[in-house]
């Protein structure tokens, strides 16, 4: 009898650690339903975006290139949409939720240095704004409200909760 009770406490522990390691893993996945199409839809826009004009003088990828000069804010911008990009990619395709949060705090800031850079272009001397940096600026603000919403329904915390 007194087996018996040693293998249990040395099978629990062990037992115990292997349901807590999945329950982590699965905690850290997401899935977003509909709002991947919406997700792969902005994230097609932007990357069109890219390649349409920003100004008379100069593309999106010549921005991002540093081929033209608009001014530190555009520039900021492309680059932190490129990396808002990367980001919505990599957790659209892994569903890893750490990358569904970097992405939308990437969006996030590329939302508000979009805003920075349509503002920059306006006041300045001269402006002139194309399509390609409204519709950027647009396409990352439905990125960031996107990933938001889904980093929120499917955090961790919010597994717990619906499990408590």
């Amino acid at each position: 009898m007194s087996e018996r009770r040693t293998s249990r406490t040395v099978v629990a522990p062990e037992l115990s650690d292997e349901l807590t390691r999945i329950a982590w893993r699965v905690e850290r996945w997401i899935d977003p339903g509909p709002a991947a199409v919406v997700v792969g839809a902005a994230v097609a826009a932007v990357s069109a975006s890219l390649l349409m004009p920003w100004s008379v003088r100069a593309d999106g990828w010549q921005i991002l290139t540093g081929h033209v000069d608009m001014g530190p804010l555009p520039r900021l911008f492309t680059v932190v949409v490129v990396a808002g990009l990367v980001a919505s990619a990599l957790a659209l395709f892994t569903r890893f939720w750490p990358l569904a949060w970097a992405a939308a705090t990437a969006c996030g800031i590329a939302a508000l240095s979009g805003l920075w850079a349509v503002w920059s272009r306006q006041t300045a001397a001269g402006a002139d704004i194309g399509p390609g940096l409204v519709v950027t600026a647009l396409a990352v603000g439905v990125l960031f409200v996107t990933w938001t919403w889904i980093v929120v329904a499917a955090g961790p915390r919010a597994a717990a909760v619906r499990a408590g």
